[in-house]
């Protein structure tokens, strides 16, 4: 009874959010300098973060003087490859290189709101790289979301994103400098994404991909980024540019969508009779083989993905939902953002 009302609470209210602890700290590349205590509200964020320390409180030519060692605050520096246009190799290179010199840029130029915040972003050099499209470009590509083909032809066309955003960190980091904590981090190791360059070798898609060299050159050169990826949800983005939401199978090939000021009708970008059976609706698919898809993609994310969850409580019992976070654990998954449905009622199967 108390699953079933917590399943009941989370297809109403679109709650709650997850975040697996161990398997984000296991793979944190800077685990050297702290450790990763929770996510953002988007839940794609994972960084170390810690709280400020009060040191004193005095009185100074009459006004009051707190001082405080302050903690490591997180902030986003965001921005998304629209993988139904960026997705050849040579194009993907070049887009990751002007990406990633944009977002340092970002850093240095930004005026933060609080010093906390300047301190922690100076000391990481954070970015936050993410992808949307991803449900066109396979659908276009005559590859259904939840088939075999699409799973492996996303796993290389991912490590390309991967390798060409840590060649372009290295090159960065030669010109401008490593970030200030690149000591004893993972990377300082030839470590990334929990995986040194043999691992990455046996694992390949792209055989032609010198990871050996590029992570050699990252010990001795360093990385200027302390963590480099983290897809966000990307939902207004992509409705703006007119590709699909993220790294999502698509919501319907054509709907309404209503908001506070206008309703918008919603059409699968490139929608025809070839690939009309290529989009497969999210509303319609077996989560497992969603988690499938996006564990894939989770081999080449630092950081975290904004997966949102559709569940039909009519025909996903508890059970079956515990299944399903049990799964995304095993596969790597870090965090879940919202759990939609279309019904609130809820299964009676246990």
């Amino acid at each position: 009874d108390l699953f079933k009302a917590f399943l009941k609470t989370t297809v109403e209210t679109g709650m709650p959010y997850v975040f697996y602890r161990d398997t984000v700290n296991k793979l944190n590349p800077n685990k050297h300098a702290g450790k990763i205590y929770s996510t953002q509200l988007c839940t794609e964020i994972c960084q170390n973060s810690s709280p400020a320390k009060f040191i004193e409180e005095a009185v100074e030519d009459g006004k009051i003087i707190i001082r405080y060692e302050p903690g490591e605050t997180v902030t986003c520096n965001l921005a998304s490859i629209n993988v139904a246009k960026v997705h050849d190799e040579k194009t993907i290179a070049t887009s990751m290189d002007v990406l990633c010199r944009l977002l340092d840029n970002v850093i240095t130029i930004t005026k933060f709101p609080i010093k906390a915040a300047e301190l922690t972003a100076m000391k990481y050099r954070s970015i936050g790289i993410g992808y949307l499209g991803l449900a066109e470009y396979l659908a276009t590509r005559a590859m259904a979301y939840d088939s075999p083909e699409a799973r492996a032809t996303v796993d290389a066309l991912f490590e390309l994103y991967t390798y060409y955003t840590y060649r372009a960190s290295v090159d960065i980091a030669r010109e401008r400098g490593a970030y200030p904590l690149f000591p004893g981090s993972e990377h300082s190791k030839g470590i990334v994404l929990g995986r040194d360059a043999t691992a990455l070798i046996a694992d390949t898609k792209n055989p032609h991909l010198d990871w050996k060299s590029l992570l050699d050159e990252m010990k001795t050169v360093g990385c200027r980024f302390g963590y480099h990826s983290a897809p966000a949800p990307n939902t207004s983005t992509a409705g703006i540019v007119g590709t699909t939401a993220a790294l999502l199978p698509i919501y319907k090939k054509y709907f309404v969508e209503t908001n506070l000021s206008s309703p918008t009708i919603r059409i699968a970008p490139k929608l025809n009779a070839e690939n009309f059976w290529f989009y497969k609706e999210y509303v319609n698919m077996d989560m497992n083989d969603v988690i499938d898809m996006i564990s894939v993609v989770y081999k080449w994310i630092d950081q975290s993905i904004s997966f949102e969850w559709m569940v039909d409580p009519s025909k996903v019992s508890p059970a079956q939902l515990y299944g399903y976070y049990m799964k995304s654990w095993k596969q790597g998954i870090k965090t879940v953002y919202y759990v939609r449905s279309l019904s609130s009622e809820v299964s009676k199967e246990n």
